[in-house]
């Protein structure tokens, strides 16, 4: 997918839109795509983030874990259309990254762009964890 374009072949939208990469067809990456989200707080970025995921991969999101020095407080559960998703926080040995299960059980990890960072430099990172020939972890990918 070319760096200029997002979840699906979509252009940068208005922050109304969830600014996401996946990873397409198997991949071997320690990540399997990239997400810049418009603030820290994870309660509102979340639910365009996990019914985005739930769609493109065909399965729904039951499960986040999160590193919780990266986001503000966050419930134990986010509403998501007629249900909820577990939270879940641990202090990660890297803060730019999520973790979702899916409720077919597989398990997807996302880079985490923080969103103050230049749009050039997240392009380039999203594009990288996207890649499934990347080797690179998130920190590795966008050092702290």
């Amino acid at each position: 997918m070319h760096p200029d374009s997002w979840f699906g072949s979509a252009p940068l939208a208005p922050e109304a839109s969830v600014r996401l990469e996946l990873a397409t067809g198997p991949s071997e990456s320690p990540v399997g795509g990239a997400w810049w989200p418009w603030s820290r707080d994870l309660a509102a970025q979340a639910p365009e983030l996990l019914a985005a995921v739930g769609a493109a991969c065909g399965s729904s999101v039951v499960h986040v874990v999160y590193d919780r020095r990266t986001w503000g407080s966050v419930p134990h559960r986010l509403p998501l259309g007629d249900r909820y998703v577990k939270c879940g926080w641990f202090d990660l040995t890297d803060p730019h990254q999520v973790s979702l299960r899916l409720y077919d059980g597989r398990r997807l990890v996302l880079l985490v762009v923080p969103p103050d960072t230049g749009r050039r430099t997240a392009l380039r990172a999203m594009h990288q964890a996207a890649d499934p020939h990347n080797q690179l972890t998130p920190g590795q990918i966008l050092p702290r």
